[in-house]
């Protein structure tokens, strides 16, 4: 049963249902928000989820809600309609007043089926699989979204590499000569008449991103969003991914593409930016690693099945390679007893890489006041 949790009084000044736009959105976790937004015949279940989701950062949802749609000139209310394939894309594109897609294909047979739709949103900025030039023709905005989320994921992935790269737990828990001494540590002066005494706890092999080379498994958005902050960090990034990039991709973003050996050969830390399937599980298995530096880190922010998990551990055990840092794991809540987290040299972190919540809030309003905008532009007041 749908529950309206709408304000009527509001409903009723839009002139209700009969004048409720249709929008057709790729079915996923973070775009379903969108429905909870827009649609007074969302389920209250779903609404109350949302709501739980975000209580982290936004205790007040349903007012966060209320706000956003009062800034709205054409989107509420609206009929969301979730799809999945495309074949449903095709079955509802005849009706569709705007279109939020993320992995969908749109080319000329979709926009011949478009017959209202005045404006097409991919949810990134990856455009490969829109038809620019038949939207164009056919007077369809096409809009993008470069997304706060896949910002912070970079932000976080860098995270990863520096608290690698410095030692962080070691380095911030060797303060005191209590410290040093519940470590097994001796503390030895150095002699500050001739020297200066920085690193006074002696912690050996302290990194700098500096001139490293960093290997990106994977190039989607995210993965450019690190590249970008690597490359500010003096950075050599290399690139795998099965499909050529284009000079100039590879010019705009300051990075070279090689085989999957090469980039785990020739990298100081490798993380991982493939989606998560039955294609890329156990991508990173025994022998991808055994092709790692000793000593290189790994880290990944994208899901913990693509790289084998005791294949893994034994590289940890072996010493195979230096460390690794994992925001996601092979089970959330990481299990108590989860063999990893007895290695210091493995960093873990309860992912949170897409942190605050906020993030994917304001992607949520940003993408909607500009298809708003852009509808609001096409229909006569």
């Amino acid at each position: 049963m749908a529950w309206n949790w709408t304000n009527p009084s509001l409903l009723d000044s839009r002139g209700g249902a009969q004048h409720m736009k249709t929008i057709l959105i790729e079915e996923d976790r973070v775009l379903r928000l969108l429905g909870v937004i827009l649609d007074p015949s969302t389920q209250r279940e779903r609404f109350e989820a949302f709501a739980n989701f975000n209580s982290i950062d936004l205790p007040d949802f349903k007012g966060w809600c209320e706000d956003l749609r009062s800034k709205l000139k054409e989107l509420w209310p609206a009929k969301v309609i979730m799809i999945n394939s495309q074949e449903e894309l095709h079955s509802a594109l005849p009706n569709a007043d705007l279109v939020v897609l993320e992995g969908l294909q749109f080319g000329r047979t979709e926009v011949a089926l478009a017959k209202k739709l005045k404006c097409l949103q991919q949810f990134g900025t990856v455009m490969k699989r829109i038809d620019l030039d038949a939207c164009k023709s056919a007077g369809i905005e096409v809009l993008s979204l470069r997304r706060r989320t896949n910002i912070a994921m970079a932000e976080h992935t860098m995270m990863l590499c520096l608290t690698l790269a410095k030692k962080f737990p070691l380095i911030t828990s060797t303060l005191s000569l209590e410290d040093m001494q519940l470590k097994g540590m001796s503390h030895i002066p150095f002699d500050t008449r001739h020297t200066a005494s920085p690193n006074y706890s002696r912690i050996t092999n302290i990194q700098t991103l500096f001139e490293s080379t960093l290997g990106l498994i994977g190039f989607g958005e995210i993965a450019k969003e690190v590249a970008m902050r690597a490359n500010s960090f003096g950075m050599r990034v290399k690139v795998y991914q099965p499909s050529a990039l284009s000079s100039t991709e590879s010019m705009r973003f300051n990075v070279e593409q090689m085989s999957l050996g090469e980039v785990l050969s020739q990298s100081d830390f490798v993380s991982v930016h493939v989606p998560f399937s039955e294609n890329t599980t156990d991508l990173i298995d025994e022998h991808e690693l055994s092709q790692m530096k000793p000593s290189a880190f790994l880290i990944n922010t994208a899901r913990a099945r693509i790289i084998n998990h005791d294949a893994l551990v034994r590289a940890l055990q072996k010493g195979t390679i230096a460390g690794a840092a994992f925001d996601v794991h092979y089970q959330e809540p990481i299990d108590s007893n989860e063999k990893l987290l007895s290695f210091p040299q493995f960093i873990a972190t309860p992912h949170v890489g897409g942190a605050t919540r906020m993030n994917g809030l304001m992607d949520a309003q940003t993408l909607l006041m500009q298809c708003d905008q852009c509808l609001h532009s096409s229909f006569p007041n």
